[in-house]
């Protein structure tokens, strides 16, 4: 039984850490600014980010407290 468990959990976790990008970034702040025109998040620290075309603008606010996981492009 504990082995199966334990085999369970190893499974949901490399599940889970293999719908990551490979080249995933991770970076967190307070919102800032918000466009919906260029679909981008302005933190913080001065850095913009490119919002996926599908996202949620009602799920984000001015002032709230983000974590921002990211794909770095060359």
């Amino acid at each position: 039984m504990t082995r199966r468990v334990v085999a369970f959990f190893a499974c949901s976790f490399l599940s889970v850490s293999a719908t990551y990008p490979a080249a995933a970034r991770e970076t967190g702040g307070t919102i800032e600014a918000i466009d919906r025109d260029e679909a981008s998040l302005k933190l913080s620290d001065g850095a913009t980010y490119k919002l996926p075309e599908a996202f949620d603008y009602t799920a984000v606010r001015l002032g709230m407290e983000v974590v921002v996981v990211y794909e770095a492009h060359a």
